[in-house]
């Protein structure tokens, strides 16, 4: 342990609930969120509950950002219960206006009092001999499920994305060995 407080990658008040207090705003104001992930979703809902109209954009078609990845790995069922709550969190509060499927450049976001740019991460690009081979491919497309996974697979990273690519694939695996045994 490393004696440090306890936070939560989905509430920014876990751990600093006697600190963090959400109060009312005297001054609404008309905001833009970019970015309809983990951060995005919390920023949003908290600043409608506060009194702010929020407008949340996302060029994907869905909310959630990386848990709709996250979601796929076996063991981390839950980040869809946590979409799910967001999902009936923002249709519970009117001054939150949903914009998914929207790309928000600088003539979208003109005329909002504040911007909040949570717009999550870029995957770091390979820079190994090989890394332009056809067999190459990113975690994003093996957790989509758009890139063919061969039966020997080298994973390069050893973090957490790389472990949870790891489970997927073994899982997936083991879903065909069964199958094959039916």
């Amino acid at each position: 342990f490393k004696m440090q407080r306890a936070s939560c990658l989905v509430n920014p008040r876990a751990g600093y609930e006697t600190e963090l207090n959400y109060t009312p705003t005297e001054a609404p104001l008309n905001l833009a969120v970019v970015g309809a992930g983990p951060a995005g979703l919390a920023c949003a809902t908290v600043a409608a509950e506060r009194g702010h109209k929020v407008t949340l954009f996302d060029r994907s078609p869905s909310i959630g950002g990386q848990f709709n990845l996250a979601k796929q790995v076996p063991g981390k069922e839950e980040f869809y219960e946590t979409l799910r709550y967001f999902t009936h969190k923002l249709a519970s509060l009117p001054t939150v206006s949903l914009q998914l499927a929207t790309e928000a450049d600088a003539s979208t976001l003109a005329g909002y009092d504040r911007v909040v740019l949570a717009t999550g991460v870029v995957p770091r690009s390979l820079s190994l001999l090989g890394w332009d081979h056809p067999k190459v491919a990113s975690y994003v497309d093996v957790l989509q499920r758009r890139a063919a996974v061969g039966e020997r697979v080298a994973i390069v990273g050893a973090g957490g994305i790389g472990f949870d690519v790891a489970e997927f694939l073994m899982h997936r695996a083991d879903e065909a060995a069964a199958a094959a045994a039916d």
